[in-house]
């Protein structure tokens, strides 16, 4: 019962709030940038920081003085769409992200996602090009073994946290 499962741990990690997370934001964020995969991007797809995500605004910043293209994610309809800024019109297409960078309520080892339930990242992840690389972020302690799995979920080829990076084979 993947999605019993999915409903228990979303309401759990939904739960587990309130923590300074100020060093532990900075030491996930000093991970993330230190990727080669990001440093190479052309166009990185960030997000807009919810609850208890890490904030990636800082990050996008270093993207964006080397001269890489920012995107995020907006909601149109059930589908998620790239635009420049959120605040801006002109659209991107997920086929030109070198590098998405996803939040998630918990993750596990071997790169499955938990996200809110809409099931919007997947369905975006599932338009990515042969060759994007899909790097998840969140505090270590939002990293657990095992996740449930359904068909249509889009796995992590890496999930960086504020204590550790993992690599999944792709």
């Amino acid at each position: 019962m993947p999605d019993e499962r999915k409903a228990a741990l979303r309401a759990g990690a939904k739960g587990a709030r309130g923590r300074e997370r100020g060093a532990a934001a900075r030491a996930a964020l000093e991970q993330l940038t230190s990727l080669q995969e990001l440093g190479a991007a052309r166009v990185v797809s960030f997000y807009q920081a919810i609850g208890d995500e890490v904030p990636v605004e800082v990050a996008a910043e270093t993207c964006r003085a080397r001269g890489a293209r920012v995107v995020y994610p907006v909601v149109a309809g059930a589908e998620l769409e790239l635009a420049p800024d959120p605040a801006r019109p002109e659209r991107a297409r997920a086929e030109e992200v070198d590098v998405f960078v996803v939040p998630g309520l918990l993750f596990d080892r071997t790169g499955r996602r938990l996200g809110r339930g809409g099931g919007h990242y997947d369905r975006l992840l599932a338009r990515r090009r042969a060759g994007a690389m899909l790097v998840g972020i969140a505090y270590a302690d939002r990293v657990i073994d095992v996740l449930p799995e359904d068909p249509w979920d889009v796995r992590m080829h890496a999930v960086v946290s504020d204590e550790f990076v993992l690599r999944v084979a792709r």
